[in-house]
């Protein structure tokens, strides 16, 4: 395809060629001749979004990063690049990333609670807290800023606040089974046994297959005194997936008491992406 002399154009035009002309002409003549079209900012988004999606968080980080050089105060590429930082475990960089764009837009609450998410995987708690407080302040209804901020209070140890922020996610977003899970973890942490194990039945209620809820729950059932009912859940799990060796130890943890026989200590199953805090993880 000819190629389009935008210098002699600007010539004709302006004199002497501007900077901005001379670098367009080229970035076009370099489009031209690989024969593929420049992207916008929005555009990059859209294929992050798709790549996010489909599980590939690296090419949905490089397509991010490409949106916030063409757009630098972009929130929406602020927010999603410090998502994906916090999938990949570059919390540092998402730090960095987020504190920049909440100074940009301080009313952006994404903003808020994905930094306080990184800050949280810092251990971080007090910061967390405020950044966290700022994104519920500024959306009630948005389930992630109270989950934030219920991981933020449990690292810390306040789990009064904790259990409220998980009560409070469950309103907003009650048909979700991890909604349900956190908050049976964070009433595990407050000493409530009962609470726990009617959350965790409730989380399999709507999702038979949350694996940890279901191990949770034996944990739970088997620190009631229930041995029986704990080996019961941990079969379900091995009827689905018999190598699964997290649900063989703890079936080898729990058959001597459902026998009679002395009991083990039992340590409960880590929670994905939890915060570590005392005898459970939220």
């Amino acid at each position: 395809m000819p190629l389009i002399e935008l210098g002699e154009l600007s010539k004709k035009i302006l004199g002497s060629p501007p900077k901005q002309v001379l670098s367009l002409a080229l970035g076009l003549t370099i489009a031209a001749l690989s024969g593929c079209a420049i992207k916008s900012a929005t555009e990059h988004l859209i294929s992050g979004n798709e790549y996010f999606k489909s599980g590939d968080y690296t090419k949905a980080e490089t397509e991010y990063r490409q949106a916030l050089r063409l757009e630098p105060n972009s929130s929406t590429a602020s927010n999603n690049l410090g998502v994906i930082l916090n999938e990949l475990g570059k919390y540092d960089e998402a730090i960095e990333i987020l504190r920049k764009a909440t100074t940009v837009d301080p009313k952006n609450a994404i903003a808020h609670y994905v930094l306080a998410q990184a800050l949280n995987h810092k251990q971080l708690y007090e910061e967390a807290i405020a950044e966290a407080r700022r994104a519920v302040a500024l959306d009630q209804t948005e389930p992630a800023g109270h989950r934030a901020l219920a991981d933020a209070a449990l690292g810390k140890g306040d789990l009064q606040l904790a259990v409220d922020e998980c009560r409070y996610v469950v309103q907003l977003d009650p048909d979700n089974d991890l909604s349900h899970h956190k908050l049976a973890m964070a009433l595990g942490q407050a000493g409530d046994l009962e609470g726990e194990i009617a959350e965790e039945k409730r989380a399999l209620e709507l999702n038979p297959d949350n694996v940890e809820a279901q191990i949770n729950l034996a944990i739970g059932l088997h620190d009631r005194g229930s041995a029986a009912e704990a080996v019961g859940e941990i079969r379900k799990i091995l009827a689905k997936d018999p190598a699964n060796s997290q649900a063989r130890k703890y079936l080898d943890l729990f058959e001597p008491a459902a026998e009679g026989k002395p009991d083990q200590e039992v340590k409960p199953a880590p929670a994905k992406g939890a915060v570590s805090q005392g005898k459970k993880q939220l």
